[in-house]
Parts: C-alpha cells; structure tokens; sequence
C-alpha cells in the first residue's frame, strides 16, 4: 500500500489548523467570562460595601432617636461609636459617589449625589430631632434604592 504524502500532509495541517482555532475561540470565551466574572465580583462588592456604610449612616439617626424618644442620654462610649462609623459610613458614599460610573452604574452614582443633597438638607435646621428625623428618612430612602438598583445592576432575582 502507497502513501499518498500530499493527502496525509493536508489532513495534517487541516486537523492542526482546527485544532488552533478551536483552542484560540475556546481559551477567548474563557477570558471574556472571567473578566465578567471578575467585574461582577467588584461591582457586588462595591454595592456591598455602599449598603454596609448605609446601613451604619442609618443606625447612628436610629440609635438616637431611640434614646430620644425614651428621654434617655446614649452612654457616651456608645456615642463615640455611632459617630465614628457614621463618619466612616458616609466617607465611604463619598468616596463611590466620586469614583463614580467605574464599577457601579449611573442610577447608582445619581442615587448617592441625592443622598449628599437630601444629608445637607437635613443639616440645615436646628432643632437636633428634625435633623436626626431628614436624616433617617434621607439615609433609609437611599439604601432601599440601593438595594433595588443593585439587584437590577447585578442580576440578582
């Protein structure tokens, strides 16, 4: 039996010829879905992380109108420790409101930038129980935006 060379060297090069491209199409659809991946990962966590700092914005106005409310003083460590982590709470919305459309979306960032309005509104009266209560209100509506914009922006059901 004779060999047919230009046969056998063009089946060689056809099946290493697909065997590249098929190599090249699979290892691209891998790194286009690791890349997704990896930038859902930053985005949840970046929501995660505005929520949690919300979430303690929230806490600092509740805690104080609870003891207001009971015509009670907080104990003054406790105080301390709402203000810090309000602080760092609200430096940490800043911070994603001026990084802004890089990680998390626009409806987002908008939702922030109102935030920021709705907290100097509230800073603008006297009386601590009005301020405490725009406060609240204000932080409470932008975390529940959050929440919903998040679930949209990632995904989630």
């Amino acid at each position: 039996m004779e060999i047919n060379w230009p046969t056998l060297i063009g089946n060689v090069v056809v099946g290493l010829l697909v065997a590249v491209v098929s190599a090249r199409v699979t290892v691209y659809f891998a790194l286009k879905r690791f890349y997704s991946e990896k930038w859902w990962e930053r985005k949840a966590e970046a929501y995660g992380t505005i929520i949690e700092a919300l979430h303690h914005m929230k806490n600092y106005a509740d805690q104080h109108m609870e003891f207001e409310m009971r015509g009670s003083e907080l104990p003054e460590d406790r105080k301390k420790e709402l203000t810090e982590n309000f602080k760092r709470g609200h430096g940490e919305v800043r911070k994603r409101a001026d990084v802004g459309t890089f990680v998390i979306c626009e409806e987002a960032v908008g939702a922030l930038v109102a935030l920021e309005k709705d907290l100097e509104a509230s800073g603008n009266t006297t009386d601590w129980w009005e301020h405490l209560d725009l406060e609240y209100a204000a932080v409470s509506k932008c975390l529940k935006t959050m929440r919903d914009i998040a679930k949209e922006d990632l995904r989630i059901p």
